[in-house]
């Protein structure tokens, strides 16, 4: 028979008090691990339909002249499959409205015909098995429409720079280089507005509203990596560098939010650099191309709180910043706010600051 080995006489009351300790300190890791890592799960069913009040502010500086003007709208998200190949998302916006904040308004009087031409506009983005973007599948016929859109405001810019042409033109000759202009810009729009450059457009929210989704974030923790940065008009693979912290919201504990911060490596491949500078200016850019360019910058802070249980997000903010010596400097900030949503942009500036 094998001997039992002695134990300390312990009350039964101390036993059940130690017993529940040692479960207690068994479980501290499974429980800190819980409360320290956050998946953000995707979000999207299929079926279901989430709206979104949303406003861009930008701000133009060109030759000492300041103009900002604001551009807001009711954007719709509807998610029409959800299954294990991944989703499609249907995006539209409705009630677009376009106004001058500050400085000439000539730009907002021919952005609202084209705002208003795009409202219902049905754009079919899809993602991939993980939630993350993959491409807009309606991208042909959404190019289309846009360029469409478009060709009136280049038009009309073409009348303005013939207005101001050589006084000593006969109005024939006027006429006929105004028409022989506006033929090349119908055949060439395609190049001017460029299949890449509407899917930037049209695919940038969904782009980071997707960015963190399946990555499970350290609560406090300050992530940097390297992930490039696209450019802001033809979405050019820029090298650049990220930094990025989720934290829990205070006062609900249902919602967490992430915030980043992107930077342009001005080290980065000087083809590329330039690149961008012909995005950011045209035709004011230099042609002397030794080294890299000097004076250029490329920023994006932001900030997404969104439901750690579904994955909806609430809340979306976007700062860029673009700049180029004197000849370019732009500023834009991005607002999504889900319709319907508690929480409020008040609440959340008043967290940035703690």
């Amino acid at each position: 028979m094998t001997a039992s080995p002695r134990l300390p006489l312990i009350s039964a009351p101390v036993w059940a008090w130690l017993c529940a300790l040692a479960l207690a300190l068994a479980l501290v890791p499974a429980i800190a691990d819980a409360a320290e890592r956050v998946r953000w799960p995707i979000a999207w069913k299929a079926g279901e339909v989430v709206s979104y009040d949303t406003e861009s502010l930008v701000r133009e500086t060109e030759d000492g002249a300041t103009n900002v003007r604001r551009i807001t709208d009711r954007t719709q998200i509807r998610t029409l499959e959800a299954d294990a190949n991944g989703y499609a998302l249907v995006w539209t916006t409705h009630d677009s409205r376009v106004e001058a904040v500050e400085g000439d308004r000539s730009m907002i009087d021919m952005l609202a015909p084209m705002l208003d031409d795009l409202d219902e506009l049905e754009v079919v983005v899809e993602l991939d098995r993980d939630g993350h973007y993959r491409r807009v599948r309606n991208l042909d016929a959404v190019a289309t429409k846009v360029r469409a859109a478009m060709l009136p405001i280049f038009a009309a810019n073409l009348q303005n720079m013939f207005d101001v042409a050589d006084p000593k033109l006969s109005k024939v000759d006027h006429e006929a280089l105004l028409t022989l202009a506006r033929n090349n810009l119908e055949t060439s729009i395609d190049g001017i507005v460029t299949t890449r450059g509407v899917e930037a457009m049209s695919s940038a929210q969904a782009k980071t509203i997707t960015a963190f989704v399946g990555k499970p974030l350290v609560v406090g923790k300050r992530y940097r990596d390297d992930a490039p940065m696209e450019s802001p008009r033809e979405a050019l693979p820029l090298q650049a560098s990220r930094t990025y912290t989720l934290s829990l919201v205070d006062d609900d504990p249902t919602l967490a939010r992430i915030r980043w911060t992107r930077t342009l490596d001005p080290r980065g491949d000087a083809k590329m650099l330039w690149m961008l500078v012909d995005e950011l200016v045209g035709d004011d850019a230099p042609t002397d191309r030794e080294g890299r360019p000097e004076g250029l910058a490329l920023s994006e802070e932001g900030v997404v709180v969104f439901h750690r249980d579904t994955g909806a997000v609430e809340l979306l903010e976007t700062v860029e910043i673009s700049r180029y010596g004197q000849a370019h400097d732009e500023h834009e900030r991005y607002r999504m706010r889900r319709v319907g949503n508690a929480r409020t942009w008040a609440q959340e500036d008043a967290a940035a600051t703690r």
